[in-house]
């Protein structure tokens, strides 16, 4: 992309506060906000926002949020129950997304999975993949049970570097004996930074922000329509608003639930719906010369 920008973005104007969405592969979490302010300052929002590729519902909750009226899809309704299931259930339900190791590969070699057997998985899982468990095996069960414990001591999913059990876990770590070789001294020395850090309550802590979506930014998910259509089924649409993230050219597929993805015919599609819509195509780079470069994000990737 080119750093010729025709679009405009006021970064003052950018809502306070965390994104929101589900910790999804491919979410737009963090440029979430900076989109939606971008659509606001450019475009006219008394149209309806169209998040077709709606992936972990980020773009759709940034509308929310800004009072935008917006129809989140994707063609995979396993990611769209597990949000309609977070926007429903309490804080004691996402307590009981943490699951040990073990019974994370019995929940992923199940035949068939409920929308709940899918949040743990997505909880759980490096890189939020649904099939590895997110710790390594030899630090796996101490981090389990240290989250399960802070969240029954102190009931919080955030600020928990500062509680008592944490502090505790982190100094008996820290205190007991060195191993002789050098090789045991680096093993340790790594289990311990990753001890650090307990990316599952992190998650809840994301979950909880979908579950408070309606009561603490005071608007209303009852006309919220949430629909698992190919980007095709669209074809009809005029005069509204297009956002699309699909999948990137050249790129694998793994843990999408689609095997390929045709990037021309997708581009086809998108410049014919363009005549009648106002199009904005998220992706690293678009090869086809009918499109160009209307903003760049230079750090959108996390570490």
């Amino acid at each position: 992309m080119t750093n010729e920008n025709n679009l405009k973005l006021d970064e003052r104007q950018i809502r306070k506060g965390r994104p929101i969405g589900l910790p999804y592969q491919g979410s737009k979490k963090k440029i979430s906000k900076k989109i939606i302010e971008i659509i606001k300052q450019n475009f006219d929002t008394n149209k309806t926002i169209y998040d077709i590729f709606g992936g972990g519902g980020a773009i759709t909750a940034e509308c929310l949020i800004n009072g935008l009226e917006v129809h989140y899809n994707d063609l995979d309704n396993t990611i769209t129950d597990m949000f309609q299931r977070v926007l429903s259930t309490d804080r004691e339900f996402l307590k009981t997304l943490i699951v040990s190791r073990d019974d994370f590969f019995k929940i992923r070699d199940k035949e068939t999975k409920t929308v709940d057997d899918n949040l743990k998985l997505l909880v759980n899982s490096f890189g939020n993949n649904r099939i590895n468990y997110l710790y390594n095996k030899d630090i796996s069960d101490i981090k389990h049970n240290l989250a399960k414990e802070i969240i029954k001591k102190h009931d919080t999913f955030t600020g928990y570097r500062k509680t008592e059990t944490y502090i505790k876990a982190i100094n008996d770590f820290k205190n007991k004996s060195y191993q002789k070789t050098r090789l045991q001294q680096l093993e340790r020395l790594q289990n311990l930074q990753q001890l650090q850090a307990l990316q599952l309550l992190e998650r809840l802590q994301q979950l909880q922000r979908i579950h408070q979506l309606e009561r603490l930014q005071k608007v209303s998910i009852e006309n919220l329509e949430i629909t698992n259509h190919d980007y095709k089924h669209f074809s009809y649409l005029t005069n509204t608003i297009i956002y699309l993230d699909p999948p990137y050219e050249n790129t694998h597929l793994k843990g999408y639930s689609i095997d390929t993805f045709d990037s021309k015919a997708f581009y086809d599609w998108a410049y014919k719906m363009s005549k009648n819509n106002t199009i904005l195509i998220s992706s690293y780079e678009v090869s086809d010369e009918r499109f160009e470069s209307v903003f760049e994000f230079k750090k959108a990737r996390s570490t």
